[in-house]
C-alpha cells in the first residue's frame, strides 16, 4: 500500500514465487485495544501501518463516546508506534484526527484510515460521514496531510461515491494507497457497496494524490459466485508491491458462513494493479468455529528487521468473566516468513527469448499454472491465457504470472524486434516531441522537431489505456484543450506510416 501501476529467462525453477498460505496468529490478546479498567468503551480497528525510518507507525480507527456516559459513539483516528511491531505505544489518549465541525460532511464519523508517505508529506485517506450509519448522503473518502503524522490539515473530500445504479452507489471506503516515485503516479484501491448490498473493489489514479480519476472499467474485483467464501463481499484491501508484483490481501464475506460475523482473509496478485488473479486456495487466514472471530480490515507490511510479513487486522476480543465475557473489536497481528511467500519448488516454465522481424509475430507460452497474466497486454491476442500470440511493435519484455494451487511464479520473456527492411520507418528520438507546459490546465502544445508532410497521427490514452482522443497533425505545432480531459496523467503515441514512432506522457491539472 505504500510505494508502477504499469509493469526470458528459461526457468526450471522460478525467478520469484509466492505462497500466501501459512499465517501464524501471534497471540489471542490484541496488540491494541480499549482499557477495560478505564470505564471508557471503545472499539478498535481499521489499522494502517508503515515503516518510517526505524519505527513502525500505525493509525487506526476508534469508535468511542466522549465520556463513559456518552451512548452516541463517534469514529476518530488515533496513532501508535512500535519498534518491533508487537508491542505498541499509544500516542496519548486523544485522537490525532477528530471528527469535523458540527454539520460538516465528516462531522460524526471517521474510519478506515490509510496512510501514505510520498517523500514529501504524510497523506491520510479516510472514510468520513455526517452520521454513524454508513451510506448516508455525505459519505466520501477524504484526505488530510501532515508533516509529522500527528498534526493534520484537512483537504476535504477527494473521492465521491457513484451515482444511482453504479457499483459503488451506496458508499465507498477502505482505501489502499500506493505511490510510484518513478512515474509520480498515485493509486487507490477501495471498496464500494451498491444499492443491493454487494461489496466490490475499484481503482482510482492521481497525478498529485488530491484529484482522482476512477478506472472506467471498475470494479477491478467482484464477489464470487454462490456458494463461495466471498459471495457477498470482497472488501477492505491492503496492497503492497514485491518484485514487480502487486500483492493484495482482503476480507471476504460468505452468505452461508456467518456473513460479516466470520469474515476471512483472501490473497490476490496482479502485474498492473487492474487485472487481479485470486489465489485458488483462498482464504489464507480463516477463523475456526470456536474462535467466534471475524478477520476484517487487514494491513500488511514487510518487516525488514524481523524478516517477515506482518498482518494487522481487526477482530473480536473477549474479555472479563470467562463464563460471560464482554466482546469488543480490537487489533491483532499475524506473521508469515518470506520463505513461505517465495518458493523454489514451483514446477513451471516459459518461452525462450526470441527475435522477430518488424512485421512478424510469435506465440508465447507458459506452463505449470491454472491461471496466467501477461504484461504488457499491448500486442497480445489475450493476456489471460497460457499461450497468447504476440505482435510487438518494438523490443518488449513480457512478464507472466503463473498461478497454481501450490504457488505463484513470476517469469519473463524478451521479444527482440528487428527492422524488416531498409525502407522501414525509423524511430524518432523521444526528445524530438515536446509537450509544454507540462503539466497544463487550459491548453497544452505538442511540438515536433522533425516535422514532415507525411501524415502523422496523435493518439491520447488515459492511464488505463483507454483512447481519449485521436487527431491528424497538420503542422509542426498542435494545441489541445485541457478542458476536454479530466484531471490526471495521460500517455500519447505518434503514429506515422502505420508505425508508432514516439510516445510520452503529460499531466492535466
Amino acid at each position: 500500500m505504500k510505494s508502477t501501476l504499469l509493469f526470458m529467462t528459461i526457468l526450471l525453477g522460478a525467478t520469484g514465487s509466492f505462497s500466501q498460505t501459512q499465517w501464524s496468529k501471534i497471540s489471542e490478546s490484541p496488540v491494541l485495544s480499549m482499557d477495560p479498567a478505564s470505564g471508557m468503551w471503545g472499539a478498535y480497528g481499521q489499522p494502517t501501518v508503515i515503516q518510517h525510518n526505524d519505527t513502525l507507525k500505525m493509525w487506526y480507527g476508534v469508535a468511542e463516546g466522549a465520556d463513559p456516559y456518552d451512548h452516541v459513539p463517534k469514529g476518530r483516528i488515533h496513532f501508535a508506534w512500535s519498534l518491533d511491531g508487537l508491542s505498541w505505544q499509544k500516542y496519548g489518549t486523544s485522537p490525532v484526527l477528530d471528527v469535523g465541525e458540527p454539520g460538516a460532511w465528516d462531522g460524526q464519523w471517521l474510519d478506515t484510515p490509510e496512510i501514505l508517505w510520498d517523500g514529501t508529506e504524510f497523506k491520510l485517506y479516510y472514510y468520513g460521514d455526517s452520521t454513524y450509519q454508513q451510506g448516508q448522503g455525505n459519505t466520501a473518502i477524504g484526505l488530510a496531510t501532515s508533516p509529522d503524522g500527528i498534526h493534520w490539515e484537512r483537504q476535504g473530500k477527494v473521492m465521491q461515491k457513484g451515482g444511482s445504479g453504479e457499483w459503488d452507489a451506496r458508499y465507498i471506503e477502505s482505501p489502499a494507497a500506493y505511490f510510484d516515485k518513478n512515474s509520480g503516479v498515485y493509486a487507490l484501491w477501495y471498496m464500494g457497496m451498491d444499492e443491493v448490498g454487494w461489496v466490490k473493489m475499484g481503482l482510482a489514479i492521481s497525478a498529485d494524490g488530491y484529484a482522482w480519476m476512477k478506472n472506467p472499467s471498475n470494479p477491478v474485483m467482484s464477489v464470487g459466485t454462490y456458494p463461495s467464501w466471498n459471495d457477498i463481499a470482497v472488501a477492505v484491501p491492503a496492497v503492497i508491491q514485491t518484485d514487480s508484483v502487486f500483492e493484495m490481501w482482503y476480507s471476504g464475506v460468505s452468505y452461508d458462513h456467518g456473513q460479516y460475523d466470520t469474515a476471512r482473509i483472501g490473497y490476490a496478485v496482479s502485474l498492473n494493479g487492474i487485472d487481479w488473479i485470486q489465489y485458488p486456495e483462498n482464504p489464507v487466514l480463516a477463523p475456526t468455529p470456536e474462535d467466534h472471530s471475524s478477520y476484517w480490515s487487514v494491513d500488511v507490511i514487510w518487516d525488514e528487521k524481523a524478516k517477515e510479513y506482518k498482518m494487522y487486522y481487526e477482530d473480536f476480543w473477549q474479555y472479563g468473566n470467562p463464563q460471560n465475557p464482554n466482546k469488543v473489536n480490537a487489533i491483532f497481528v499475524a506473521t508469515a516468513p518470506r520463505d513461505v511467500l517465495f518458493s523454489d519448488q514451483c514446477q513451471v516454465s516459459a518461452s525462450r527469448d526470441t527475435i522477430i522481424s518488424g512485421s512478424g509475430s510469435v506465440q508465447l507460452w507458459a506452463t505449470g499454472g491454472t491461471d496466467y497474466q501477461w504484461y504488457p497486454a499491448d500486442g497480445l491476442s489475450d493476456p489471460h491465457i497460457s499461450n497468447p500470440m504476440a505482435h510487438p511493435e518494438v523490443t518488449t519484455m513480457y512478464k507472466v504470472l503463473i498461478v497454481s494451487e501450490s504457488c505463484i511464479t513470476l517469469d519473463s520473456v524478451i521479444i527482440t524486434v528487428q527492422p524488416s527492411g531498409l525502407n522501414e520507418e525509423k524511430s524518432i528520438d523521444r526528445n524530438s516531441v515536446k509537450v509544454y507546459p507540462n503539466p497544463f490546465s487550459n491548453a497544452g502544445t505538442f511540438e515536433m522537431e522533425h516535422w514532415s508532410v507525411e501524415p502523422c497521427f496523435l493518439t491520447i490514452l488515459d492511464f488505463f489505456g483507454n483512447e481519449m482522443m485521436r487527431m491528424e497533425l497538420k503542422d509542426k505545432k498542435t494545441e489541445i484543450s485541457g478542458k476536454d480531459l479530466l484531471k490526471g496523467m495521460y500517455f500519447f503515441h505518434l503514429v506515422k506510416n502505420g508505425n508508432k514512432v514516439n510516445s510520452g506522457k503529460f499531466i492535466v491539472y
